[in-house]
């Protein structure tokens, strides 16, 4: 049969050109273009297959040959060629060649040797069966896509099409490049993208299966019954763009219900093994995308270990410069909205680390952390000597402020070679602790104590140092009671501190008042020791010995019967300070003073005015040498105004170890208020046959000395007074007695000699002067003291003097003859 040929026909909508059509059992068609004025109904190739499977039947039933060279749509262009069961097109969408072999009128078997699906860049050859039917169709071949290749098998019932996927090996620029296609087509967010291809990156990749279904009408992928699984070797995995990568020989990755879990093996980070790392994405394909990584680790908490936890907003103030953690760490990151849930234990061990900069040492404890606030479970920090607690409490990195309490074994703050604090085992104080732009401020409420970590320097501050007394050596051993005291330093060797002290118990008097206060400045290393009052009345220098300056005040010496033992030498230098005995009060009056205290040896050496005073004691051993003292010194010295005017020596040293031997000189001077000389010029006054040693100017002004020397020697109990020689103007004093010093009682003998101007008077007449006067030319009287110091008794030996004076008288007329010689 001959066919038919028809140049153009043109219908509405439909034009034809060159158009051959035969009938030979069946058609035989050929049309060199056919024009639709209209759009297709298929948009991507997998429609567009879908279309075509379903008439290949018709093709083999109807059609013997069909050639439509240009088909050509509103918006597509198609060639079709179909002879002898061999099927080939070319679309916008698809380029297939496809060998048909019918099985039945509705099962036919497709050998295809080529099928590409254009806007999904996939190449696939293999064989299809199709049951138009049951309309089910199977599918086993190869695909090739951005340079993945691999296996499928693909089922397609109705509209659900059921693919299987194997892959060869491929490397991260194939699977890159793939992600960069599939990302927008399946509406995947990019942080889930990133962690699939850029955040991992492996030498090479093996896809084992990826399976699911597709709504091929509809585009639904039915993300919770997706599975599939691949490996990764030897990866890098970043788990943020500013912290290094780490590292895993292998990595597991496992699609299931909508999870992308990655088995990460033998993963380290900046060369420390990491014991566990687990990651996985979930809600991968639909909202609420989030990831969750998941870290174990023995290693060191160290810097590089916290640009992850920084990377993730995460502030730990430990950093570990010694021993190691062991760490689990979670974090649970939501992309959109971006949101992250993260929290974690480390185990502390022995090790050294910093708190915030400040370098400490730890013996265990545990810190864990949720989000912003970090838990501290009986942390053990420990700084220098300073102190080891055991914290407990909570940490908000937020606010950078810790609140809890702490067990503090031992608090120790020295300064050179002061302690201010030695605490140990302290339960349960309450403490809090701040960072603040460097700077770490620990409060201990309990001992009013606030210790700040500065980054040039240290302070310590006591607000009230009766909180601390108890656990104060140096407030012990002072007898420190209130005040406060800051302490700074720059590197725990050198330190300044000043000091506000009240109710102090000092040695040191002003103006009688004793000195209960003092605002000290201090400063101090491990060798020396520099302190002094703010007004400078008294400074202090300790280094191999002591030094210490005092001005204006007066320094009180306690009287003790302890040997005395100083290790260290010890000078003070006194100005415009005198030295007061606290016992007895008498006092060393001084312009200046320089006083020496060592092991068993005390020396000092005092001047006042034109006077001298040392005074020098070794063991038991005591010297004594005072010249040119003034009345106010000597009376200072024995505590009473027994002298007006004059000048005084004393010189004291030892004849044994029990006994001293001393003088005492005076130098026109009045004996003024001394018991001993009331009492006998109230004798004389109520005597007439007496009253011839009165003298009008002995109650005036007291009795005056021209000269005069007391040599005595002393025990512990007594005073023996060996010689009184007293030269006054009108009468002397001979004698000698002594003193019990255990109940001050006395026992002297004293001879009274007649007064110089009634003697003067006789002596005129020489004879009559010598025959009364005798050799001396005195008259003289002899006068017993008893009784106490407080209040001696006198008595006279008038009616014995009396008895003797004839016979004195007639054994002077005797040697008249060479007293006139004379």
């Amino acid at each position: 049969m001959y066919g038919v040929t028809i140049e153009s026909i043109t219908l509405p909508k439909v034009k034809i050109d060159q158009l051959y059509i035969k009938l030979d059992k069946k058609f035989i068609v050929s049309i060199q273009t056919l024009e639709l004025d209209t759009h297709t109904q298929t948009d991507t190739s997998l429609e567009e297959s879908a279309i075509v499977l379903e008439n290949f039947p018709y093709l083999d039933q109807f059609f013997s040959q069909i050639h439509i060279h240009n088909l050509l749509y509103d918006n597509e262009h198609i060639t079709l060629h179909y002879e002898e069961n061999h099927f080939r097109l070319t679309s916008q969408h698809l380029d297939v060649d496809v060998a048909i072999t019918p099985l039945s009128k509705t099962e036919l078997t497709l050998h295809i040797s080529k099928a590409y699906l254009k806007d999904f860049f996939l190449h696939v050859n293999g064989e299809a069966h199709l049951d138009l039917k049951e309309e089910h169709y199977t599918f086993e071949g190869f695909y090739e896509t951005f340079g993945l290749k691999g296996s499928t098998l693909l089922e397609l019932k109705k509209n659900l099409l059921s693919y299987h996927l194997q892959s060869e090996p491929f490397s991260n620029v194939e699977l890159s490049n793939f992600m960069d296609f599939l990302a927008p087509k399946v509406e995947l967010e990019q942080i889930v993208k990133d962690w699939i291809h850029t955040n991992i990156v492996g030498k090479n990749y093996v896809l084992h299966f990826l399976e699911g279904i597709l709504d091929i009408q509809t585009g639904e992928y039915f993300p919770m019954q997706m599975r599939g699984h691949a490996t990764v070797q030897e990866a890098t995995i970043i788990f943020e763009k500013s912290v290094p990568p780490a590292y895993a020989k292998e990595i597991g990755i496992t699609l299931t219900e909508d999870k992308l879990l990655f088995d990460i093996s033998a993963p380290e980070y900046e060369q420390k093994s990491i014991e566990k790392a687990d990651v996985f994405i979930y809600n991968l394909l639909t909202k609420g995308t989030g990831i969750v990584v998941d870290l174990k680790t023995h290693a060191k908490l160290d810097a590089s270990i916290h640009k992850i936890l920084h990377a993730f907003k995460i502030d730990v103030p430990l950093t570990q410069t010694s021993g190691k953690t062991d760490a689990h760490v979670t974090l649970d990151i939501k992309f959109l909205p971006y949101d992250i849930n993260a929290s974690g234990t480390f185990k502390l061990s022995p090790s050294h680390f910093n708190l915030s900069g400040v370098p400490m040492s730890t013996r265990s404890g545990e810190v864990s952390f949720h989000n912003y606030f970090v838990n501290l479970n009986r942390a053990n920090l420990r700084y220098k000597n300073l102190f080891d607690i055991d914290a407990t409490g909570d940490f908000d990195t937020k606010k950078s402020r810790f609140n809890g309490f702490v067990d503090i074994h031992s608090l120790m703050l020295e300064f050179g070679k002061a302690q201010l604090l030695n605490a140990q085992k302290l339960p349960r104080q309450e403490a809090s602790f701040s960072i603040e732009n460097g700077t770490t401020t620990m409060l201990l409420p309990e001992l009013n104590t606030t210790i700040l970590f500065e980054p040039k320097k240290n302070q310590f501050i006591l607000e009230d140092l009766s909180k601390v007394a108890s656990i104060s050596p140096l407030m012990l051993d002072n007898g420190l009671k209130e005040g406060n005291v800051s302490v700074t330093t720059d590197d725990f060797e050198h330190f300044n501190a000043r000091l506000h002290l009240y109710e102090v118990s000092t040695p040191f008097k002003n103006q009688e008042e004793p000195i209960k206060a003092l605002d000290i400045a201090l400063s101090t290393d491990t060798h020396t020791l520099d302190a002094h009052t703010l007004d400078y009345t008294l400074a202090l220098h300790v280094s191999d010995e002591i030094i210490l300056h005092v001005k204006d005040l007066d320094l009180l010496v306690p009287q003790s019967s302890a040997s005395l033992n100083i290790p260290i030498k010890t000078t003070l230098y006194g100005e415009n300070s005198s030295i007061l005995d606290e016992n007895s009060s008498r006092t060393i009056l001084s312009d200046r003073y320089t006083l020496m205290l060592f092991q068993n040896k005390v020396h000092l050496e005092a001047k006042k005015d034109e006077g001298s005073f040392v005074y020098q004691k070794r063991g038991d051993m005591l010297n004594i040498d005072a010249h040119a003292m003034n009345d106010a010194m000597i009376n200072a010295l024995f505590n009473r105004h027994y002298f007006h005017k004059g000048s005084f020596d004393l010189t004291l040293e030892p004849k044994t170890a029990q006994i001293q031997t001393g003088v005492f000189k005076m130098h026109n001077t009045y004996i003024k208020d001394l018991k001993f000389f009331n009492n006998l010029m109230a004798t004389i006054n109520t005597i007439p046959s007496l009253l011839v040693f009165n003298d009008p100017n002995f109650s005036q002004q007291g009795y005056f000395v021209e000269n005069g020397s007391i040599v005595f020697e002393q025990t512990k109990e007594t005073l023996l007074i060996k010689e009184i020689q007293l030269r006054g103007k009108n009468a002397d004093i001979v004698g000698f007695g002594n003193v019990n010093l255990t109940n001050d009682t006395l026992n002297m003998q004293l001879n009274i000699k007649t007064l110089k101007t009634f003697s003067q008077a006789l002596d005129m007449i020489p004879l009559v002067g010598g025959l009364i006067l005798g050799e001396d030319k005195r008259i003289s009287t002899h006068v017993d003291v008893t009784g106490t110091l407080s209040d001696p008794s006198i008595e006279t030996h008038l009616l014995l003097d009396t008895l003797k004076s004839p016979v004195n008288i007639l054994k002077r007329t005797l040697e008249a003859p060479l007293e006139l010689l004379k």
